[in-house]
């Protein structure tokens, strides 16, 4: 498969489409606990010492506004995500050690979470070379610092096969 092959395998699912012990779907539960009337849940709320079974496959990134352009810079990688990408992306702007089409679909999906304030579950195979054949879930969750605009952006992203491991906490 070439790299803009496996650009194009990106598709949206809904949550049921992820198995139930998948970190994305594990996540999703968390998230879902921590929103209120329709709101992405703050940034206090999220204890990472509720979620440590997802942590290695948490990418955290932050929105970044210059003038009318939206950018999104990583301030996380966990070391789930860095394995799999073979690249640690803590710092890195969005489309660093991307193609162009893989950062176009990423830019795309992030800036309809900031839109929308709700997440984006996908399948895709990775845009990597000689990682082309793994498939991974990813769960895209808006979050919030001050709870008026989405300023972080929490991503989920594991082979299909990963599954959660420990309990998580889901109490407020």
């Amino acid at each position: 498969m070439r790299i803009w092959e496996a650009a194009l395998s990106y598709r949206e699912i809904d949550i049921t489409g992820i198995p139930e012990r998948h970190p994305v779907r594990c996540f999703q539960g968390y998230w879902k606990s921590r929103t209120s009337a329709g709101n992405p849940p703050l940034r206090s709320q999220i204890n990472p010492a509720d979620i440590a079974s997802i942590l290695p496959w948490l990418l955290v990134l932050e929105t970044l506004q210059f003038y009318d352009k939206l950018e999104f810079r990583y301030r996380l990688s966990g070391t789930g995500c860095t394995e799999l990408f073979g690249v640690d992306y803590t710092g890195k702007i969005l489309g660093e050690n991307l193609t162009p089409e893989g950062a176009e679909i990423r830019r795309m999906e992030f800036a309809g979470v900031v839109e929308t304030r709700s997440p984006i579950f996908s399948t895709t195979s990775l845009p990597i070379k000689a990682k082309e054949f793994i498939t991974v879930h990813r769960g895209v969750f808006p979050v919030s610092l001050t709870g008026t605009v989405v300023d972080q952006i929490f991503a989920v992203i594991a082979p299909t096969a990963t599954e959660c491991t420990g309990r998580l906490t889901f109490h407020s």
